[in-house]
This record gives C-alpha cells, structure tokens and sequence, in this order.
C-alpha cells in the first residue's frame, strides 16, 4: 500500500465536507476506487496500491478497514455515528484542512483526483454505487469475490461523467445546501436522481434500500 493513502483519505474527507458533501464508510471507499481507476489510466498502477476485490456492494479492499480505524484512533479522522443506530451507519469528519496538493508528484495527478472529487463529492452513496458498479471497467468484467482487473481500463482521460439535471432551481439547491452544511447530522440526498435501468443483481438491490435507510 502506498503509505501516501494515509494522507489521501483525510483530505478526500476534507474535501467533501467543504463541498457540502458527506463521507460514509461505504461512500469513501468507493470514492478511493474511483481514484484507483483514474490513476491507472496514466500509469498503469492504483495509487493506493490497495487489493481490490469484487464483493458485496462492488469493490472493496481487506486493506482499507484497518487503515480507517488506525486513522480515527490517532484523531486524524473524526467518526460519528448516524441517527440511526440499527444501520450502524457512521460518517467521517476532519478536524483541520488538508491541502490535497502535496500529495502528487505533478500536476496531472492531482487534476484527474479533483475530477472525481469534482464530480462525485456532494453524490449520495447510491449514485456512486450505480456508477462503479455498472460504469468501471474493472467491476464491468468482475467476479464476485474475485480480484479485479485493472488492466481492462482504457489508457488517457476517461470520458467526462456529468450527472443529470435534478429540475431544481438554482436558488433551492443553495438554500438546501446551506441547511446541510448547518445540520450535519441530517444526512439527505437533495436531489432526486433518475438512474438509469440497469439489470441490478438482488444482492445490489437490497445493498442499496439499506444504505438510502440509514443515510436519510
């Protein structure tokens, strides 16, 4: 694991936060991957390093729990639990900024990091699942509870994802994201998105209805 990745997850924390955004275990892990893809595009590696499996919800690492709860036992990440304990859902938080761009060697890097953070910050957990789940490479040719294979990602910039409109005026959304940046423990998503109809296996489905429960 590239020992950088600790640094990495704070700041991706930081950074979702400042945007109105919230981090959930399930959503930052899945922001990493992201991350992953992109950064394999251009060098043929992930950054983190992390060993990426197919499992459950998509992908996931046995690397990436440990570093968590090392994280949040140093203080370096805050953790707090949702209002709704029997999800056990818990969001992340960080006590001071974190300047994402010490993290990268040039400037390539860390543009293509803030194109995913950009892009997927302020999305609910479910948007981003949909996406990495039918929309990546590596997950579009995974087996579950195999590795994934990273070498199916196509080389250069991706094609640039852009979310549908939610038909919400831009004065409301403001006013919604002002009320999230106040309350933050009402965690709701702010606009409606329409997915698109995918063939969503049963253990997806039922993912997703409980992560949108605990996360509302």
């Amino acid at each position: 694991m590239n020992e950088t990745v600790k640094a990495l997850i704070p700041a991706v924390v930081a950074y979702v936060a400042e945007t109105g955004g919230y981090v959930t275990k399930t959503k930052l892990l899945k922001l990493l991957y992201l991350i992953d893809v992109e950064f394999y595009r251009f060098h043929r590696q992930t950054f983190t390093g992390f060993d990426w499996k197919f499992f459950h919800l998509g992908p996931w690492s046995a690397e990436f729990d440990p570093l968590i709860n090392n994280l949040v036992a140093s203080g370096t990440l805050i953790e707090r639990t949702g209002t709704k304990p029997e999800y056990e859902t818990k969001f992340y938080h960080v006590a001071e900024p974190h300047d994402l761009g010490t993290l990268f060697k040039s400037a390539t890097d860390e543009f293509a990091l803030r194109g995913v953070l950009r892009t997927w910050a302020e999305s609910s957990t479910g948007e981003i699942l949909d996406h990495v789940y039918f929309r990546t490479e590596p997950m579009e040719r995974g087996v579950r509870n195999e590795r994934l294979d990273f070498s199916s990602i196509s080389e250069g910039p991706a094609e640039r994802y852009v979310r549908p409109s939610s038909g919400i005026p831009p004065k409301e959304i403001k006013k919604l994201r002002a009320k999230f940046q106040s309350q933050s423990k009402e965690i709701a998503r702010r606009a409606a998105f329409a997915y698109t109809p995918p063939r969503y296996d049963e253990e997806f489905r039922k993912g997703i209805d409980k992560l949108e429960s605990a996360e509302n």
